[in-house]
């Protein structure tokens, strides 16, 4: 892609009263050169030193510093014209210094992300505003000073291979990729950039293949089954345990569960996941309290206390957002490295960690006929998509008995 060329010109066709000369910005392109005025005047004398490549005086360079700082600038806001036309750098360079500083500063990615990160840190979403800011960190070390015009099509493709070449997994590509285009949906809602420029319908974000996370029945009894002997992995067990009842429940929503969530019979609770998302009148999740997850309740809560008080020993109240998601980070970290231990003893086929058991729940519900509006809501999704991607394959049993009945009534 064509991108302009910018440099400094001394105009001395017109002196000054103080002596001095305009500085001007030349703008070169596809042949075409225009010149625009700058902030500088300068004598012939101190312009030539600025262009001297020894320079000593301590102010000339101060002023040469910022001479080129700010031509740094002008290139970033022209480059971000794609492509590139002198009637929109008219338009836009001319505007009042403040809007131009404001149009330039409303384009940075860094800027939007900033914004972005201190929004989900307000809504409590501190792993994501984490997540986003190493993203932003990993983008702008690709592209310093990167502007929201110049995401396009040819940018991502270059940021993939980059991050490819750096040893990067595809889904770590995937998930800063994912925050990119959250940011330039942000942009397009504030007015920053026409909707039309959107690059994220041509370039397919990637993403990998999705391994096998499910179990079968019979691993599935063993874990049901053990007797660990160690305390911290009993602990995990139980916890996993409930999550695979509960509807698979997220390990951060045990951890957020409170007395008030307790309904009579039922847990009732929104995934914290999208709980600051518009439900438009969506229902919470019902979990029926089965005998066992009130076995493991009351074997792990420390009281049943005040509504609000935690039901599992994870948090306490009065905690900070910060202080609460690095509990819970680190409830789930110790939590993995039990169920590892377990997995291993067991000989199961895959990692156990706190996922599979949402995976299970789902594949061991669809293999038992239940229908797929149903497994939806009870995992509170909010399309059938995202639920489908939660399924593993059907158990011998169930194929064979589904095969069963394909020719029922059909035969004399």
């Amino acid at each position: 892609m064509i991108q302009p060329t910018l440099s400094f010109f001394c105009d001395t066709r017109r002196q000054l009263n103080d002596g001095t000369y305009p500085i001007k910005l030349t703008v070169y392109c596809l042949g075409s050169k225009k010149r625009y005025a700058t902030p500088y005047n300068l004598t012939q004398y101190d312009y030539k030193r600025i262009e001297a490549s020894n320079l000593r005086d301590a102010n000339i360079k101060k002023l040469k510093t910022q001479m080129y700082s700010w031509l740094s600038d002008q290139e970033e806001f022209a480059n971000s014209i794609q492509p590139f036309s002198f009637t929109e750098f008219d338009l836009l360079y001319n505007k009042d210094k403040v809007q131009l500083k404001k149009a330039i500063a409303n384009e940075s990615v860094e800027a939007l992300y900033d914004s972005c990160i201190k929004d989900l840190k307000n809504l409590g979403q501190i792993s994501t505003s984490d997540n986003y800011n190493t993203a932003k960190v990993s983008i702008l070390k690709f592209k310093k000073y990167l502007k929201i015009s110049q995401v396009n099509v040819d940018l991502l493709k270059a940021y993939e291979k980059y991050m490819v070449a750096e040893g990067k997994s595809i889904t770590t590509v995937g998930i800063y990729l994912r925050s990119l285009r959250r940011i330039f949906n942000l942009a397009i809602e504030e007015g920053i950039i026409d909707a039309s420029k959107y690059p994220f319908r041509k370039y397919k974000i990637p993403s990998p293949r999705k391994s096998k996370r499910s179990l079968k029945k019979e691993d599935l009894k063993k874990i049901l089954n053990h007797k660990p002997k160690l305390v911290s992995e009993q602990k995990a067990l139980d916890y996993w345990i409930f999550s695979f009842l509960c509807n698979g429940m997220n390990f951060k929503d045990i951890a957020l569960l409170t007395n008030k969530k307790i309904n009579g019979d039922f847990i009732e609770f929104y995934r914290s996941k999208t709980e600051n998302t518009t439900r438009d009148g969506a229902l919470p999740i019902k979990v029926p309290i089965s005998d066992r997850i009130k076995e493991i309740m009351d074997r792990r809560r420390v009281s049943k206390g005040k509504p609000e008080d935690y039901i599992f020993p994870v948090l306490e109240r009065g905690m900070d957002l910060v202080l609460i998601e690095k509990r819970i980070s680190t409830f789930i970290r110790n939590t993995n490295k039990a169920l590892n231990k377990i997995g291993t003893d067991l000989d199961l086929p895959l990692k156990l960690t706190t996922y599979v058991a949402r995976h299970c729940f789902a594949t061991i519900q669809k293999n038992n006929g239940a229908p797929l509006i149903y497994i939806k809501e009870a995992l509170g999704h909010s399309n059938i998509t995202t639920t489908q991607d939660y399924f593993g394959s059907f158990d011998d049993d169930s194929l064979k008995t589904m095969h069963e009945g394909l020719m029922e009534g059909m035969e004399d």
